[in-house]
């Protein structure tokens, strides 16, 4: 075969000598691989010092290398450093040596299912200590899930491979064995990556890597030998190596050979099944609905019995949760094989003998000509016998291929059932809701930094739960739903504060209400909704503030959520409680939607009310105020006539239970939920005379990652001039040292002084608006009797107008009436906490995955109150950063359908936009000429566009141009201010109906629509696609009308109609 005969495979530019190494991330080169192929395709090859090698990824290509006739596996790089330690293991072993045939012979019966099925008992043995460390460290523990499944897989291995124990769960310090292998595998990695010429100046380094081999060599003879002078009728795998034939030659194993392949099971089994089981809870835990099902078939199956081996075989749903898992991380990510012959890939791609082609799972498993748009999705239901049994060949491949596949799946297999159904069974398993999945690598894949916490199910205490798995007591249930009381709270009466929030709001009203709690004799535990999921308090107040986020319940909600939809008809819940919903009306279709429905469903399960349900709009702008009054007239005496309590009605804010004491020394704190990103560049993006509109470049942490439509949370700071008026206005020195102490729950630091600078510019909002409450603080404060009528006139009067709408703050007033001598403790305690903000990305991965970019407008407005001008606390804190700058952030991920297409070739894409609405479409187009430019055929993508003036803020005008002469979109564009430079449209909404012919074709086609900008964006357009669905109709004799349009709308929103609508 000639190659010159075939169709080039692409490849992005190299250098010198290196090649493509910049391409590939050090720390995390699977990242890197997958990124290139989004951007080159199912098919590219990589130059590295000379070596080439072709990366494939999709399901089609995958299923043609698995043909053995054809192709073979070959020993990677990265492996290949290992055979320093354990040569031809199984593992390590080249296709043509003797030694890989006679072992594989040799084990291949250990591995069946009797003598897996063995092994069970010690396979228990070890995950009982797992379950019994989480049942006495208890709820509040957080679990290093890695860290802790590893001490079980490779404890494991250990006892049912040699009948070994390194005890990990009973000792601080690991094992000897497990930091020598450790060592080893990070040596052997680095060894890989680096050119031989530069291995003098690494003598240090090999001499360690040597060490390491010598001591696991050691040890393992050690064990060889004990097991030879005294056997032991055990079917384990030592047994197996140590008296096995091979059933072709009669051939026995050397004593080497069963050392590497010790080693070997150690190493390959204890990384891929512990990453297994960290990918596996970290996923079922962030999709409630799918945890209550696994959880529920455990209920079904194993009931109140001790887990056996029987089992194991009877949880359909929980072997498709496994297997969505290693779809979504397969922890051993990749396989190389090589062409036995020359040949051809996909009919059109030479495969060389000498080409190495690695197979990239986890874009091979997401290929959405198998899995459909929704590949991303975690949906174990795809997985079910009867679907998976129906994939394609090559479809799912996480154990490997053929004859050098994993030989120990069915070991993995069942320990990680065991598991999984130990665990679902006693716990109820959480993890932090703003926890976004980073990967760590090494031999495989792992969640970075993952902690999980494990409370203890209803009826199931530490010592039931270690007879239990002694099969020495049975509970008295299978972890029902109703649990038994809270524990009562010490100074004051018990209150529970529950809240939902992504954004902050409702976490701050929590904290604002357990706060206000001792003023009414009540000590308030404030809580997620998560973590009240079957464990609702009874005999005590329980107060749920919440909101809905997109008709769903916000991230630390959905648990909670999910539990009470699952009740049954005859289930109880004997809790008293009162509901508090935040939402916003311009979304009317799910404007307090979750509040309501807790409401409702609590109620119709028996829980008695408090107070009628409170509701907070932010289109009206205030709604601390509305918290306040529902607070103070509807939940404290709702609460006092039925749990009694303290008359409050002489508390005010000036005798907050907060005590400030003021120093003089410097002192940082830094909030724990986001990570440093750095500033690399900043820019204005519009001509003098209009709304400034900007462009901030940062660097994310490496471990962080994001997808084109992806948010970044941003958390802001004040304001300097605002932090200087506070000074000002209480007499605070520039060194001010804050020391707190408080009676109630607070945000603030009790255990060290803080800055004030610190907490006026990062903890708390000095530009909200004043409250009714607050006004009300500074009468009682106030000794001027003038003062206190001007007060007193603001809170008789329109206050909305007077104070809400012109966002006069807490801060304002007492500017404006300095004779007020108001306690700096009643004054901080009356402020919220700093929330974060969000910003669509307006950057693709593919571009660069180590940066984003945020393209932003800088709210800034004449002074509404008359005093300081109004500015938009983070876009003024945005604005003013400089390349260096340090900037606290977290990607947060957005609705799954607001992301470019994964069949990009075949599903064209419509944008519709104004102004900033544009951030994540530049993302989007930018993927797309990433994509074009390595040399793919896309599907067609239009960009409509509105702004003022082409020549005062048309964003990104040179890059739009150039990404469309390439055919990365076309574009549309409406200018309101010079409509005879856009075709006469003066909004987008007149481009639409001027293209409506080409837009209802491209939509025939499959197309995606996507809308970004204000709410009157989101409605025109909205407009005009039911009048097009109407047309449409009539066009093919169909009946029509408004009501059927918009039918048809909800049918297609959020599927292939998707919106970021902002305010």
């Amino acid at each position: 075969m000639d190659a010159r005969d075939t169709v080039p495979i692409p490849q992005p530019a190299g250098w010198p000598v290196v090649g493509n190494l910049s391409e590939i991330d050090p720390e995390l080169p699977i990242r890197s691989l997958c990124n290139l192929a989004k951007t080159y395709g199912e098919i590219y090859s990589l130059t590295i010092f000379g070596k080439k090698r072709v990366v494939i990824s999709s399901q089609r290509l995958l299923a043609e290398v698995c043909d053995e006739k054809r192709f073979g596996k070959i020993v990677s790089a990265g492996l290949a450093e290992l055979r320093a330690g354990i040569h031809d293991g199984l593992f390590t072993a080249q296709n043509n040596e003797e030694n890989w045939h006679l072992a594989h012979r040799v084990l291949v019966p250990a591995f069946g299912p009797l003598n897996i099925s063995s092994m069970f008992d010690d396979m228990k043995d070890i995950a009982s200590q797992l379950v019994l460390k989480l049942a006495r460290y208890g709820p509040d523990y957080k679990i290093p899930a890695t860290e802790d499944f590893t001490r079980l897989t490779l404890d494991t291995l250990a006892l049912c491979a040699m009948d070994y124990r390194f005890n990990s769960f009973y000792t601080e310090e690991q094992h000897p064995f497990i930091s020598a292998m450790v060592s080893f595998l990070k040596h052997g990695d680095a060894r890989s990556r680096r050119p031989a010429y530069l291995a003098p100046f690494y003598r240090a380094d090999d001499a360690q890597f040597h060490k390491d081999i010598d001591y696991m060599r050691n040890l393992s003879q050690e064990i060889v030998d004990r097991r030879l002078q005294h056997p032991e009728d055990k079917k384990d795998l030592l047994n197996a190596m140590v008296n096995g034939k091979d059933p072709k030659t009669g051939k026995k194993l050397s004593t080497d050979t069963i050392i590497d392949n010790m080693i070997t099971f150690l190493i390959a089994g204890h990384e891929t099944t512990s990453g297994l089981l960290s990918f596996l809870f970290y996923f079922l835990i962030k999709n409630p609905e799918t945890y209550r099902k696994a959880q529920a078939e455990v209920d079904q199956v194993i009931g109140t019995e001790s887990i056996q081996a029987h089992h194991v075989n009877e949880l359909p749903y929980i072997t498709a949760c496994l297997r969505e898992a290693l779809r979504l991380q397969p922890t051993a990510p990749a396989f190389t094989t090589h062409a036995l012959s020359d040949t051809t890939l996909g009919g059109k791609y030479f495969a060389g003998t000498d080409v190495p082609i690695v197979a990239l799972l986890p874009e091979v498993q997401r290929d959405p000509a198998v899995y459909g748009n929704d590949a991303e999705e975690f949906k174990p239901e795809r997985m079910l016998d009867e679907n998976f049994n129906k994939l394609p060949p090559g479809a799912w491949k996480p154990f490997g291929n053929g004859a050098r596949g994993c030989i120990g799946r069915p070991f993995a297999w069942q320990e990680a059932m065991m598991v999984t159904a130990m665990l679902l069974q006693y716990f109820d398993l959480t993890q932090d809701p703003s926890y976004e999945l980073a990967i760590k690598s090494t031999l495989t894949i792992k969640p970075k930094d993952y902690l999980m916490q494990a409370k203890l199910r209803e009826g199931w205490t530490a010592t039931k739960v270690e007879q239990h798995l002694s099969g020495s007591v049975r509970t008295d249930g299978s972890g029902g739903r109703q649990p038994a009381a809270a524990k009562p709270l010490a100074d004051g009466k018990p209150l529970t504060v529950l809240f939902g929030s992504n954004s902050g709001t409702c976490e701050a009203f929590a904290q604002i209400l357990a706060t206000d709690a001792a003023a009414h004799g009540f000590k308030a535990e404030v809580r997620t909704l998560d973590e009240a999921k079957q464990d609702l308090p009874k005999d005590q107040p329980v107060a749920i503030i919440t909101a809905s986020y997109e008709g769903a319940p916000c991230d630390n909600a959905a648990r909670f959520y999910d539990w009470l939809q699952s009740l049954g008809e005859s289930d109880k819940v004997e809790s008293q409680y009162a509901v508090f919903g935040c939402g916003h009306s311009d979304w009317k279709a799910t404007f307090h939607k979750i509040p309501n429905a807790i409401d409702s469903i609590l109620e119709s399960h028996g829980a008695q009310q408090l107070c009628e349900r409170g509701n907070a709009d932010a289109a009206k702008g205030d709604m601390m105020s509305a918290f306040q009054t529902w607070e103070d007239e509807q939940f404290w005496p709702g609460v006092k006539e039925a749990f009694g309590g303290e008359d409050a009605a002489e508390s005010s804010g000036i005798s907050q239970s907060l005590d400030i004491t003021v120093t003089s020394r410097r002192a940082s704190q830094l909030r724990a939920d986001v990570s440093e990103a750095k500033v690399v560049a900043t820019r204005s993006l519009t001509a003098e005379g209009v709304p400034e509109k900007r462009h901030i470049e940062l660097q994310l942490p490496s471990e962080m990652t994001y997808r084109a439509g992806d948010y970044l949370a941003v958390l802001p700071m004040n304001p300097a001039e605002s932090i200087h008026r506070v000074a000002l206005r209480f007499g605070l020195p520039w060194d001010a040292m804050l020391t707190f102490s408080s009676k109630n729950n607070t945000v603030f630091p009790t255990d060290a002084p803080l800055s004030a600078h610190n907490l006026f510019a990062a903890y708390v909002e000095l530009g909200q608006p004043a409250t009714k409450r607050s006004v009300n603080m500074l009468v009682e404060a106030s000794k001027d009797e003038d003062t206190k009528k001007q007060l007193q006139a603001i809170l008789s009067g329109d206050f909305d107008a007077q104070i809400t709408q012109k966002r006069v703050s807490l801060l304002g007033l007492l500017e404006r009436f300095p004779t007020i001598d108001l306690p700096l403790g009643a004054f901080v305690a009356s402020l919220i906490s700093m929330r974060v903000r969000q910003y669509s990305i307006s950057s693709s991965p593919l571009a660069d995955p180590h940066k984003v970019t945020l393209t932003y407008a800088v709210l800034e407005a004449d002074p509404f109150s008359g005093q300081h001008k109004y500015v938009g606390v983070a876009s003024n804190y945005l604005s003013h950063l400089q390349p260096g700058d340090i900037v606290h952030v977290a990607v947060k991920p957005s609705h799954q359908a607001f992301h470019p297409p994964t069949d990009a070739e075949k599903t064209p894409v419509l944008m519709f936009c104004a102004g900033t609405g544009l951030a994540p479409f530049r993302s989007f187009i930018q993927e797309r000429a990433a994509q074009i430019g390595a040399g793919r055929e896309l599907a067609p993508a239009q960009l409509y566009y509105g702004c003022r003036h082409p020549e005062k803020d048309l964003l990104y005008a040179a890059e739009l141009k150039r990404w469309e002469a390439m055919g990365a979109v076309k574009i549309y564009y409406a200018f309101s201010q010079a409509p005879e430079q856009s075709d006469g449209h003066k909004h987008i909404e007149d481009a639409l109906q001027a293209n409506k012919k080409h837009l209802l074709d491209l939509w025939d086609q499959g197309a995606r629509v996507f809308v970004c900008g204000s709410r009157d964006l989101g409605e025109e357009v909205r407009k005009v696609v039911l009048d097009l669905a109407m047309e449409r109709a009539v066009e093919k004799g169909k009946e029509s009308s408004l009501e059927k349009a918009e039918a048809w709308f909800d049918s297609v929103r959020n599927e292939r109609y998707s919106t970021d609508v902002f305010t």
